[in-house]
């Protein structure tokens, strides 16, 4: 299991779930949101951890930004 901090005031919590969508296939995506922050745990990875929570994150700034 891998977890990842992101920052509410830089990230929405539309673009997470529908980045999490987009990774439904790649692992089991659980988002734990509070006031100024978002925790996003990544079980059962189809690929390495390390590299799909970096691939998450890009995918989510592509989202972000568009």
């Amino acid at each position: 299991m891998k977890i990842k901090r992101f920052n509410r005031t830089i990230y929405s919590e539309k673009g997470l779930k529908a980045t999490a969508a987009a990774y439904k296939s790649i692992a089991e995506i659980r988002i734990l949101i509070s006031p100024t922050y978002a925790d996003v745990l990544f079980t059962n990875c189809k690929y390495d951890e390390e590299r799909t929570v970096c691939e998450f994150e890009n995918y989510l700034i592509a989202v972000e930004n568009s």
